[in-house]
């Protein structure tokens, strides 16, 4: 689990596997890839895709909408 989030909450961002081999940052809230500038954050490098998560859930949990 994400250092930004206590155990009683979940992550609202998480990394998924792609088929292929590519990564995807998933809101959790919806379970569509997460979005910014009109396009999803998908088919991304694994460590990409995880620094991405990593900071959208440092957002979230700041209260500071991270997407626009």
């Amino acid at each position: 689990m994400d250092d930004c989030c206590s155990e009683e909450q979940l992550p609202r961002y998480e990394v998924r596997q792609q088929p292929g081999g590519r990564w995807a940052v998933i809101d959790t809230l919806t379970s569509l890839p997460a979005a910014t500038d009109g396009r999803d954050l998908v088919g991304l490098d694994r460590q990409d895709a995880e620094d991405i998560a990593r900071e959208l859930n440092s957002s979230e949990a700041d209260g500071v909408d991270p997407l626009i």
